[in-house]
């Protein structure tokens, strides 16, 4: 809970009603220039929680960019409690470049943040996949720090895709000892809490081994909550490379409410209206299926944001002179929903074709894998 001392964070700095801008140097370039991430720290005249709120961890999703710049302003300081801590861009290095990495290194950002291991990884092949702790790795598990340090709940807007959905992504929540189950169990009734807040729809994280075998853990959320035992969601905004208005619309609406929730904002919850809300009957996680037999040229016949059921065609497969290919219709394989077009004109063989929300039966709370 902040109460009104000075807050500062790289060279922004700000008292009770004040907002304030300045940088974050987040690496040392060989150059000699530095990677220096945008800070905005705005600050209610009364003491409340400390949200941070961040986007553009992959270069390419642009969209939770606007949703900071149109919502952390001096118009916010009258009626906000506490304190918003607002990263723009936390890859400019991609951004610069139109890319999910950032040229500083090859591997995916959002899964450089601090985390264990999986634990069937041989040990060499673990560091010959992720490499020595590097520029990015490093940088970042400094970030992580200083989030750890202040932060009582943190959002962090994404992108999903050339055509997508919005929504909201609720994390496992894994623990190593017994002992931790309570308060991790009590964890997790506060992110599903604030995941309802929102008014976007709700889609879980991969069941734990999945979840832990991609890393998921160690993305900024994953970290947040699995390191950090805090409130934390990835909020998923639509296309990528580009501004999707609806999709910003959704974003706004969605950070205001779990503000609201925060108790950091007045007001009940608004209508999240710009985007679809499908409702299946069931809670969903998030999956890649069906996979394409074979490569081919792509058609789909279902769209993002809508429901579908167990053998409903999804898509068909042609060659390039536009025969349907054996097996080339593609149906559900279970009942859900769509949360974005995998591909654009075409895809290959063992390809993911949509990307799905379907049921999820599994806990909120897993044991860490191997533990």
């Amino acid at each position: 809970m902040t109460a009104h001392r000075t807050l500062s964070f790289g060279t922004a700095s700000a008292t009770a009603g004040e907002i304030a801008y300045g940088w974050y140097i987040l690496a040392d370039l060989p150059t000699g220039h530095v990677e220096r991430l945008p800070v905005v720290i705005a600050r209610g005249h009364q003491p409340g929680p400390t949200l941070w709120l961040t986007a553009n961890i992959h270069g390419d999703e642009l969209t939770g960019m606007a949703v900071i710049h149109d919502l952390v302003t001096p118009a916010l300081l009258p009626e906000l409690r506490g304190t918003i801590v607002a990263l723009p861009s936390l890859n400019p290095a991609g951004l610069h470049t139109h890319r999910r990495e950032p040229y500083l290194d090859p591997r995916d950002p959002n899964r450089l943040f601090p985390g264990d291991e999986y634990p069937g990884d041989d040990p060499v092949e673990a560091a010959r996949a992720l490499g020595v702790p590097g520029v990015s790795e490093l940088a970042y598990a400094a970030l992580f720090a200083e989030l750890r340090a202040s932060a009582d709940l943190y959002i962090d807007l994404h992108c999903y895709g050339l055509q997508a959905a919005s929504f909201i992504i609720c994390d496992r929540i894994l623990y190593r000892d017994e002992a931790e189950r309570p308060a991790v169990l009590q964890l997790a009734e506060q992110l599903a809490s604030l995941c309802e807040a929102s008014g976007l729809p709700v889609v879980h994280e991969l069941e734990a081994s999945r979840y832990v075998a991609r890393r998921l853990h160690r993305s900024t959320t994953g970290a947040a909550l699995n390191v950090a035992r805090i409130p934390a969601v990835t909020v998923e905004l639509g296309l990528i490379g580009g501004i999707d208005p609806a999709a910003l619309a959704a974003g706004l609406a969605g950070v205001r409410n779990m503000m609201r929730w925060a108790q950091m904002l007045p007001g009940g919850r608004e209508p999240v209206d710009t985007v679809p809300q499908p409702a299946p009957g069931f809670p969903t996680m998030r999956d890649s299926t069906p996979r394409a037999p074979a490569s081919g040229v792509i058609r789909y016949h279902v769209a993002p944001g809508q429901l579908f059921r167990q053998g409903e065609l999804l898509a068909t497969l042609t060659d390039l002179h536009g025969r349907a290919l054996p097996m080339g219709e593609l149906r559900a394989e279970v009942d859900g929903w769509v949360l974005g077009l995998a591909r654009g004109a075409i895809c290959y063989q063992g390809q993911a074709v949509l990307y799905v929300a379907v049921r999820d039966d599994g806990p909120a709370v897993e044991r860490f894998p191997g533990a």
